[in-house]
């Protein structure tokens, strides 16, 4: 079995996690992880330490290839090894190393989307996108997707069939993932923050859409329109050179004071812990982001964005939504949870509760064993 990612090796944010739910797939259709292989884009990045020392079989493939040495390489690397299943990561419908994939002996084909497949389309343009998917016959058998907002832009945007497509809760480590309040100021001490200021914390990639600015915009809105003092604002997760693309959000020191950019750290399940809430302000797509799950696993409430797929991450009992890029409204909400520390714990409560109940990665791996295992008992697989 292959597991092909769309992406570098060792590529770190949620792509590691898979990494791991998807090597617990691979094993249950193996007798030995001898017979497991990962491809990548490019392995430039090395291998992800925690991957076992025993998966030797790390290749560089490309499904965008398509020169003819690069085809009969990837030719021969299926059969010789005899590969038959495949898993891949945010692979499209049509590639030129699909055909190749099929000739050389793969029968089971699901790939799983971290990412909208497509704009939503109506009418004449969403019927040429049926009409083109129904002719590419050498790509995935099933798509998989984290959210009911993501399948629908497969569905209703890309042309995919419903009967093509799953939904498959993204699952974390809800060991590792836990409140502890032995912990509690452990991220106050790590990164000064004073331990009377309760923490919003924002773990991931700081790429626009992901709405840091929004954060930002709404930092200044809570504690110097609305005179909200006992909090600190927690920005995870930038590499060197990224906090200097929010310079125009960072121009008042009295609003920066309660900013902190804590950069990309390998300690985030202790530093959830002494947090008192977790915020994901995306402007533009957001499948269903792991990060919102680890925050909700250690027991904070969430406000999010009510953006499609990303809504998803709360129920009325785990969190709360804003409109998005609304920062004020952002900010009114979070004065309202802070103010009310009653509500926040029954909400951290049920959102481990919900977590430990639909999002491990045990129920994660076992809905794509049970996708593999129904497509190839059947010729047509409709859930």
């Amino acid at each position: 079995m292959m597991v092909l990612f769309h992406c570098e090796s060792n590529p770190g944010y949620a792509a590691s996690s898979h990494e791991h739910t998807f090597l617990e797939v691979a094993k249950y259709f193996t007798t030995d992880i001898a017979d497991i292989h990962y491809a990548y884009t490019t392995l430039d990045g090395g291998i992800t330490p925690s991957l076992p020392k025993d998966l030797k079989n790390i290749i560089q493939l490309d499904t965008r290839w398509s020169t003819p040495e690069q085809l009969h390489a990837a030719e021969r690397y299926i059969k010789d090894h005899k590969i038959t299943r495949l898993l891949g990561f945010d692979q499209a419908v049509s590639r030129p190393m699909y055909k190749v994939f099929r000739k050389s002996g793969v029968k089971t084909f699901v790939s799983y989307w971290g990412a909208p497949m497509s704009s939503l389309n109506t009418g004449l343009k969403l019927f040429l996108k049926k009409l083109e998917v129904s002719t590419k016959r050498h790509g995935p058998d099933h798509y998989v997707f984290q959210s009911t907002g993501m399948r629908n832009t497969a569905v209703d945007g890309r042309g995919i069939p419903l009967s093509k497509t799953s939904i498959v809760k993204t699952g974390i480590d809800t060991d590792k993932y836990a409140p502890d309040d032995t912990k509690k100021h452990y991220a106050h001490e790590q990164l000064n923050i004073p331990k009377d200021r309760e923490i919003i914390v924002f773990t991931g990639h700081m790429e626009r859409r992901k709405g840091v600015h929004v954060i930002l915009q709404a930092a200044k809105v809570l504690t110097q329109d609305l005179g909200y003092k006992n909090v600190q604002f927690l920005i995870l997760g930038n590499r060197p050179g990224e906090k200097e693309h929010f310079e125009q959000y960072l121009q008042n020191p009295d609003v920066n004071d309660y900013i902190t950019f804590g950069g990309y750290r390998n300690d985030v399940p202790d530093i959830l812990k002494s947090c008192a809430m977790g915020m994901i302000a995306s402007t533009e797509w957001d499948s269903f982001p792991m990060s919102s799950l680890e925050m909700a696993a250690t027991g904070l409430p969430l406000l999010v964005s009510a953006l499609p797929g990303l809504d998803e991450a709360v129920t009325s009992e785990t969190g709360k939504t804003f409109p998005v890029g609304n920062y004020n409204a952002a900010a009114q909400t979070l004065r309202d949870m802070l103010s009310n520390q009653t509500m926040r714990l029954v909400m951290g409560t049920a959102s481990r509760e919900r977590v430990i109940k639909h999002y491990s990665r045990a129920s994660q791996a076992k809905g794509l064993i049970n996708i593999f295992e129904a497509l190839e008992r059947t010729t047509e697989y409709s859930l």
